[in-house]
């Protein structure tokens, strides 16, 4: 019996899961294992309802697992997979423990939305502008305060400790005092040298607290996040109070941004929830790419199908104008049929590799022959239905759908393995 198997960059293979491939863009699962267990530490919790609080990551990702250029990176790019409130990324400094904490980091998202640089390596940036997207509250919000705003307050002077916040923040980024926000009891707690600013009270009581948690199999009490500064990085801006929309209702909230998030405070909030992390992968990954979020793919059986690629390989340029680009290879002793079905439709033909073989296991193959037949093109970002057949073979198609990002590169070659009984 003959089947078929993708093969990958060595980088990317240990990076995917089956189940990434087939969940839908929009309600996509962590990407593989590291991811999941950063997710399932804090946020499983809150799914499964075990405990009632602000979601760290968000209820699913939006994206599959991606490989943004990264200068330092393996090949020069890194994995990294987005979330409603970041992003996920593999550490790429060398000798990390995978099973530390800091294998798996979100990304410098809200320094780079607010400075308006767009990070590619350790110390190369692009200019890219500054967001000018509301931090908190409704979208259509139009008297909020932005990350722009906020990238105006870089240099502020830190509170002294243990005085009240009771500073405002317009949309402009001008600072007025409103004594009547004492009575709120919000102090400045915690300096940070590294950046001369002040974590706010209820901020830092967050950042230092213990709930249920998900680890080693079972629900348990633990500190929310090892490090304090895990998920949110350092303070860059000093905590302000804004009138934010919220659900139509103008209402005050603490808002203070770190380095990977912003964090707020709202007073009126259902216990659990007052503090919560903001949609910064959203509003990041709209900023960066240009587009709105990955919708669903539609509904595909696959009742007989195994799971597809193709996968991004790393080390390949992206930025394409807003396209995905392509990159598909026929490793097989057959000619291959590629079909593409979404919002635009083709299918082109691959000749057969005449001197490839029939693999006996996947351990034989380690990597893509750069002489078999290849095919590049380009495809505006959206869902697809992917289909492989091969001519003249009895291997059952691959089929399934797949979801492609805007400036991003995919690629995989294709071969035969025969199944070992």
């Amino acid at each position: 019996m003959l089947r078929v198997l993708r093969i990958l960059s060595a980088a990317v293979l240990a990076l995917l899961t089956v189940g990434a491939l087939l969940t839908p863009a929009a309600a996509l699962s962590p990407g593989n294992d590291a991811f999941v267990r950063t997710w399932d530490y804090t946020d499983l919790p809150v799914q499964a309802g075990q405990v009632s609080r602000t979601w760290m990551w968000g209820p699913a990702a939006f994206t599959a697992m991606l490989e943004e250029p990264y200068a330092e990176g393996p090949l020069g790019g890194r994995v990294v997979q987005y979330f409603d409130k970041t992003r996920m990324e593999i550490n790429v400094e060398a000798g990390i423990d995978p099973n530390s904490i800091w294998y798996i980091t979100n990304g410098l998202l809200a320094k780079e939305l607010v400075t308006g640089e767009l990070q590619r390596g350790n110390d190369s940036f692009d200019a890219w502008g500054a967001a000018e997207v509301n931090v908190a509250g409704d979208p259509d919000d139009a008297t909020g305060p932005t990350y722009a705003t906020f990238g105006q307050l870089l240099s502020e002077a830190a509170l002294t400790i243990g005085a009240a916040v009771t500073t405002r923040v317009d949309r402009a980024g001008a600072i007025s005092n409103d004594p009547g926000l004492a009575g709120q009891g919000v102090t400045s707690a915690f300096f940070v040298p590294e950046t001369n600013h002040a974590v706010a009270s209820p901020f830092w009581e967050f950042m230092n607290s213990s709930g249920t948690v998900y680890q080693n199999g079972g629900y348990q009490q633990g500190p929310l996040f090892q490090n304090a500064f895990f998920a949110t990085g350092f303070p860059i801006t000093e905590a302000h109070w804004a009138n934010v929309k919220l659900a139509g209702v103008y209402v005050d909230v603490l808002i203070q941004v770190f380095e990977r998030r912003v964090l707020t405070y709202t007073p009126g909030n259902p216990q659990g929830w007052q503090v919560e992390a903001g949609n910064v992968g959203q509003h990041y990954y709209q900023w960066r790419y240009g587009t709105a979020l990955p919708t669903e793919p539609p509904a595909v059986s696959l009742p007989d199908y195994a799971a597809i690629g193709p996968t991004l390989l790393p080390g390949w340029p992206v930025d394409h104008g807003g396209e995905a680009l392509m990159s598909i290879g026929n490793q097989a002793p057959y000619p291959m049929t590629i079909t593409i079905e979404g919002p635009v439709s083709q299918s082109f033909t691959l000749d057969a590799c005449p001197d490839c073989i029939i693999y006996g296991s996947a351990a034989d193959v380690s990597s893509c022959r750069a002489d078999i037949a290849w095919q590049d093109f380009t495809l505006p970002p959206g869902n697809y239905r992917v289909e492989i057949t091969w001519t003249g073979s009895s291997v059952v198609p691959l089929a399934g759908p797949q979801t492609y990002v805007p400036n991003a590169q995919y690629g995989s070659c294709y071969f035969i393995v025969e199944a070992q009984t």
